[in-house]
């Protein structure tokens, strides 16, 4: 885990958080994993699905000004000010809290958390090693395929997330055998839908 926090839950339920981004970080990327610590070592873990930008105060647009980011930046600093960026994310895993005195992780689980993350608390990206342990058996494939977020079109969501995945592993030899694993699991959860099943495929690449 990162030592800097990336944003900070401002909404939160057991289904998904919104977290408002710091002003020196930049938002996390659709399909990204991040994870949220809870005070009691719970640890919370959720796929990005939703970036925006905009006003500070509910119902003002902003407006154009005809000025390039580095003039802008120059000649208007204060801008920054009265902007922010927010995101969504799906809560789809959770990390049991350690037991006491014990040293490992506490276990995985993808599935709903038994409480949602507090309001204010910070968010981190997540590093790759986890971004891996949150591969097999891919349950959370299933939500993101049979319940998915309405405003948010599944197929692209699970297309980002398997690319992210992809690029945890690396050049690795468990890469490949990796994303064979995930098509297997989604050929199982579309059944006779082949033309999505090979949409999908098409563009993890």
């Amino acid at each position: 885990m990162s030592s800097h926090p990336l944003a900070e839950v401002i909404e939160s339920s057991t289904r998904h958080v919104v977290a408002e981004v710091a002003r020196e970080q930049r938002a996390p990327t659709f399909g990204s994993w991040v994870e949220v610590p809870a005070q009691d070592g719970t640890v919370l873990y959720a796929l990005v699905s939703h970036v925006e930008t905009g006003s500070v105060e509910p119902g003002r647009r902003a407006m154009a000004l005809g000025m390039d980011r580095a003039t802008l930046q120059r000649e208007m600093p204060q801008l920054q000010e009265l902007i922010r960026t927010t995101f969504r994310a799906l809560v789809l895993a959770y990390r049991e809290p350690p037991r006491p005195g014990d040293t490992t992780l506490g276990r995985l689980h993808q599935t709903l958390p038994p409480r949602p993350a507090d309001l204010h608390d910070m968010v981190y990206p997540c590093d790759d090693a986890t971004v891996c342990a949150l591969g097999e058996p891919y349950d959370f494939l299933r939500s993101l395929a049979r319940h998915p977020d309405p405003a948010v079109p599944a197929d692209d969501l699970i297309v980002a997330v398997l690319r992210h995945l992809h690029r945890a592993y690396g050049q690795g030899a468990e890469a490949l055998p990796a994303l064979r694993s995930a098509g297997r699991t989604l050929s199982r959860l579309l059944g006779d839908d082949h033309e999505r099943l090979e949409s999908i495929l098409r563009r993890i690449a």
